[in-house]
């Protein structure tokens, strides 16, 4: 797959240079002439194991017995990440696979959940505004923004809890 460099939005040119449907950036794909663009697998960029032989910075901390990785290491990570352009979100999320049932938890699908009060909520959602331009032919956004309950009374508590992920259309 290949994606814009300006918006982030996946490109499928008919050749090897074109212009961004989303955008209307110009691009150019070295090393493509043909009519038929085939998908970049994960062998094609050197990921032999779909990825998974090149770490990541945050697979490589140290973990406590529990698993936990201590606070002054998870600290110092956080601190050195910058701010991801919108783009390099798109290319970092993985959809829900069409069909798919069960518990996202185990799996590589990403899904963003953020808690908290009103305000919280309403300030840190304009981090997500790029998951919006996710959705096109091919996947749709999942949205969940809703009022908590108390879980021992079921009362409304005032709070929200929001809940985002991208799933490929069936």
């Amino acid at each position: 797959m290949y994606f814009c460099d300006d918006c982030g939005s996946m490109i499928t040119p008919q050749n090897g240079s074109g212009e961004c449907g989303t955008c209307g950036a110009e691009y150019e794909i070295e090393g493509v002439e043909s009519e038929s663009l085939e998908s970049e697998t994960d062998e094609d960029r050197g990921l032999a194991d779909g990825g998974k032989t090149m770490k990541t910075e945050l697979e490589t901390l140290p973990t406590t017995k529990s698993g936990n990785i201590p606070k002054s290491e998870a600290m110092d990570w956080l601190e050195n990440r910058d701010r991801p352009s919108g783009a390099e979100m798109r290319r970092a999320t993985i959809e829900k696979p069409s069909g798919f049932k069960g518990s996202t938890y185990p799996t590589d699908i990403s899904n963003i959940r953020v808690t908290g009060d009103p305000q919280f909520i309403e300030t840190i959602a304009g981090l997500f505004r790029w998951i919006v331009d996710m959705e096109d032919y091919s996947r749709r956004v999942e949205i969940n923004l809703k009022e908590t309950e108390d879980r021992e009374t079921g009362e409304k508590t005032g709070n929200y809890a929001l809940y985002l992920s991208v799933a490929e259309r069936g």
